[in-house]
């Protein structure tokens, strides 16, 4: 383990309001080193490291299976006691399953992530462009089965569900429709749930590299910003991941988004709490 002899301040723009939490989708780059992380930083330390800047961390791995429980208590250890964790449902319950008779695979996940305790936040079922509305009653019946007690939010790509039905099914069941920034449904906004999930996408199969900035987001991000701080203002929470193929590299994206949001979540603007 590197020692850190002169550890990063903490971000200023981390705890830029107690209900906002962004964060990159995953934190295991190689071409962060430099850029982003101090150079040869090392595998294991990238976690700590990247925690001294963000909150929270979208988990990606999770979608290809369920994590050991060491790992997970690994990713415990090393943040601070106010980190979150979101994490993508594995496929195998999402893609190959498809919601029906993998009681016991969601069991085990969810216990596993479980071993996060306090730090545990949404969990995210993501499904694949062809799982369409006529699969409703399976999505019921798996969210009828969920414990109690956890976030949860739905990624769906199939234009069929964007039906008040499907809303008031997510809102009986307080899970988050997650938001888009790319794809069939983007800038799409429906709110169901005391918590959005905003997911900044992009194409995989255009940038090589993700050690810099190379596409031209503000815009998209000026779009985002009023309605991140209206939901903010009326008592919600935000959980926010930006992945490097959304604009080239997470980390500078992540802090342009925060510091447009600073400017917009000012002390002085009605709605926003001075003592936050």
């Amino acid at each position: 383990m590197t020692e850190s002899l002169f550890p990063l301040p903490v971000d200023p723009l981390r705890t830029l309001h107690p209900r906002l939490f962004l964060g990159s989708a995953g934190w295991s780059y190689d071409d962060w080193d430099g850029p982003f992380y101090p150079p040869k930083t090392s595998s294991y330390d990238r976690l700590t490291r990247y925690a001294e800047r963000f909150r929270t961390v979208e988990i990606d791995s999770t979608f290809y299976g369920t994590p050991t429980m060491k790992t997970v208590q690994g990713w415990h250890q090393r943040t601070p006691d106010d980190f979150i964790f979101s994490a993508k449902f594995p496929r195998a319950i999402t893609h190959e399953a498809r919601l029906r008779n993998c009681g016991e695979q969601t069991y085990r996940f969810i216990e596993t992530m479980s071993e996060l305790g306090p730090k545990l936040g949404p969990l995210l079922l993501q499904f694949p462009p062809s799982f369409a509305a006529d699969r409703m009653r399976h999505l019921e019946e798996f969210l009828e089965g969920l414990p109690d007690g956890l976030m949860y939010a739905v990624e769906i790509r199939h234009r069929s569900w964007l039906t008040d039905e499907f809303a008031d099914l997510l809102k009986r069941w307080n899970v988050a429709l997650c938001l888009p920034s790319a794809g069939g449904l983007e800038r799409f906004w429906r709110v169901t749930s005391q918590f959005v999930y905003i997911r900044w996408l992009g194409r995989p199969d255009v940038l090589e590299r993700y050690d810099h900035v190379q596409i031209d987001r503000e815009e998209d991000i000026e779009w985002w910003v009023p309605r991140i701080r209206h939901f903010l203002d009326y008592g919600g929470s935000v959980f926010g991941y930006v992945n490097n193929n959304y604009a080239g590299h997470s980390p500078e994206t992540l802090r342009t988004i925060s510091e447009t949001l600073a400017q917009s979540l000012s002390p002085a603007q009605p709605g926003h709490d001075s003592e936050e």
